[in-house]
């Protein structure tokens, strides 16, 4: 079932998410030790004051986090215990009925390089890579974008 985002979702949220981060060899080891201490309960909830936060639970427990921000899919991680199973397609899929059509033409990502092909299955195309900058660390992402129909 996926149902929006509440408070009493953060810790397990956050673990989800460092689970997933953790397992990604494409974050350095220096960007991997300030996101531990970044990602907290408290930072999860203020996120959700700034965009629309959904989860994929599941018998009680959280299998998948996404965040959509008007058109960009802002955070998406699924428990990695539980990929391949089509949790994280069902969760585009339900970002991409939160976009308001009438503004946009298309809903865009900065994906890391292991989720690429990921999107790439749900039908997005890769207009090419982009840096972040996060507190002096690099994270190398590619930008991908669906087109609205």
């Amino acid at each position: 079932m996926i149902r929006q985002f509440q408070s009493e979702d953060a810790s397990s949220c956050c673990a989800l998410i460092r689970g997933c981060v953790e397992s990604d060899p494409s974050y350095s080891s220096a960007l991997l030790r300030k996101m531990r201490v970044s990602e907290t309960p408290e930072a999860m909830i203020r996120r959700a004051t700034l965009f629309y936060l959904a989860v994929y639970e599941e018998d009680g427990r959280i299998l998948g986090v996404a965040g959509l921000d008007m058109n960009e899919i802002r955070l998406l991680y699924v428990s990695t215990g539980h990929q391949g199973r089509g949790i994280g397609r069902s969760l585009v899929e339900h970002l991409k009925g939160m976009v308001p059509h009438m503004l946009f033409t298309d809903i865009f990502v900065y994906s890391t390089k292991r989720a690429v092909l990921f999107y790439r299955a749900c039908g997005f195309t890769d207009k090419g890579p982009f840096t972040f900058d996060w507190e002096g660390e690099s994270l190398e992402t590619v930008f991908m974008v669906f087109p609205i129909p």
